[in-house]
């Protein structure tokens, strides 16, 4: 609620300081400037800047294409409908589609007011360059979101840390199989969202590499999707407790140890260990006992590149991983 009335704040003001300007400047359509400013302020201060950077180099290809047209055809539907045609194939191979209605309202003031040549262009620029510049200034100063980042990387570590859980249970067959899904679901959910804030905070600086949240949730990502494969092992698999039960207890550990901080070394070596033990177990005497011990050892392969993905990780971004030591007295 916060961030959004701060935006809209922001965008009054654009749109009262754009039309300011451009009445000051004498410029015809000066209301326009105002309409141009808020449709310049978005969510990122890159994406503030990229957008604004096309609708300039769009709208006077646009305005010069404008020109050309009314010159030869004259002030008509048809050619106004002319240039439409042109212009948007011109939009859409340049990859600028957002710079299109900015451009076609610079061009139906030509329309209206019946010119074309140097000034009314001068004039439909300064609109845009004053909407533009202003959406630019007041984009400097963009609200911190990495708190709610941090948040939903709490909520992502607290589902994978519940559903290792309940696979423990699983494997000694004291948990059933949908009361995973739910929580599955929500943690889909959860990385989308996740990724979206991560970009969004990357795009707020121009300058500084922030990438680091982004690499964040796409890891977590990849976990996700590995635990989606280790599921479907408990639709086939039935073991005895027996056998099950070094796993069970394995799975337990890594979801107590589970956070971001954790390079995940120690319990990679730990599995390692545990596929030995496996290997060294007794040769299954029925068939049955075969195809579920091959399925258990499925699951230990499964596991095991779940942990190698976050050693990945960490062995990439631990240099830059963001475990201060106020945050780290608040995690497992």
């Amino acid at each position: 609620m916060r961030n959004l009335i701060y935006r809209a704040i922001k965008i009054a003001v654009a749109v009262v300081l754009a039309i300011f300007i451009a009445e000051i400047l004498g410029l015809h359509y000066s209301i326009t400037a105002g309409v141009l400013a808020m449709l310049s302020i978005l969510d990122s201060r890159i994406q503030t800047y990229v957008v604004g950077i096309k609708r300039v180099g769009i709208a006077l290809i646009g305005l010069i294409l404008a020109s050309i047209l009314f010159y030869f055809g004259g002030f008509n539907l048809v050619i106004l409908g002319g240039f439409i045609l042109l212009f948007v194939p011109v939009v859409t191979i340049m990859k600028s589609s957002e710079a299109l209605v900015a451009s076609t309202v610079l061009v139906t003031h030509m329309y209206t007011l019946k010119l074309y040549g140097i000034p009314i262009i001068l004039n439909e620029m300064a609109l845009l360059l004053i909407g533009v510049m202003v959406a630019w200034g007041l984009n400097l100063h963009m609200p911190s979101i990495e708190k709610e980042i941090r948040g939903i990387q709490e909520d992502v570590e607290k589902h994978i840390k519940t559903i290792l859980h309940k696979m423990t249970l699983q494997l000694i067959n004291q948990c059933s199989i949908e009361e995973q899904e739910n929580i599955l679901a929500s943690l889909d959910t959860l990385l989308i969202k996740g990724l979206e804030k991560a970009v969004q905070y990357n795009n707020n600086y121009v300058l500084k590499d922030n990438t680091y949240f982004i690499r964040y949730f796409q890891m977590r990502r990849q976990q996700y999707v590995v635990i989606t494969h280790m599921e479907k092992h408990f639709h086939t698999m039935f073991i005895t407790i027996d056998q099950a039960l070094p796993l069970s207890d394995f799975t337990e550990k890594i979801a107590i140890q589970l956070n971001e901080c954790n390079s995940g070394e120690m319990i990679l070596k730990e599995a390692q260990e545990l596929k030995k033990y496996y290997q060294k177990s007794a040769l299954p005497a029925t068939r049955i006992e075969f195809e579920n011990r091959a399925t258990l050892y499925q699951y230990l392969n499964d596991i095991t590149y779940f942990i190698e993905i976050k050693v990945k990780f960490m062995a990439q971004y631990g240099d830059i991983i963001y475990c201060k030591a106020s945050y780290l007295g608040s995690r497992d």
